[in-house]
């Protein structure tokens, strides 16, 4: 079980290939939305080791310094990979400390280093692992298509109000 909800993301994931634009445009928004796993590097000075349990999870409500875990791929790519659940980072068998992110949050820690990578891949080495490029990532958060998406949601949760009624 997974300690993520990624339920809606994995199965938009499996039809990408035959996505419509609309469909699309789902994915990209609760991509945005999703909280997933990413690789890590800790500094470790800013942990309190002592009360540490190596064996598992730890749950940390203060602040922690982190540097993002890249790869390079075969093309030199600098891939920054990111995962829907424990089971797609037992697949490809990587071995190094995971965080659990908001995509905004992800964003945010892209924003000062940018250049240092050129793509996104969600759950890759799976047969439905996700390609984005770190630009279109970024233009995800842009301030205009999220007041869109915004009112999008609005007039969607307007329309199930009155189908209730």
């Amino acid at each position: 079980m997974s300690i993520l909800y990624n339920d809606k993301l994995e199965e938009l994931m499996k039809i990408q290939s035959e996505m419509s634009e609309e469909e699309n445009e789902h994915f990209l928004n609760e991509f945005r939305k999703s909280e997933l796993l990413v690789p890590l590097q800790i500094e470790l000075d800013s942990l309190d080791l002592e009360n540490m349990n190596l064996e598992g999870l730890n749950e940390i409500n203060k602040e922690v310094k982190f540097h993002l875990k890249s790869f390079v791929g075969p093309n030199g790519i600098k891939v920054i990979p990111i995962f829907t659940d424990e089971e797609n980072i037992h697949d490809v068998q990587l071995n190094t400390t995971v965080g659990s992110l908001f995509m905004r949050d992800l964003y945010k820690s892209i924003v000062p280093i940018q250049d240092s990578f050129d793509q996104i891949i969600i759950n890759p080495s799976a047969e439905n692992e996700y390609k984005i490029s770190i630009d279109d990532f970024l233009s995800l958060f842009d301030e205009e298509r999220e007041f869109e998406d915004m009112m999008k949601e609005i007039e969607e949760e307007m329309l199930e109000d009155e189908k209730i009624e």
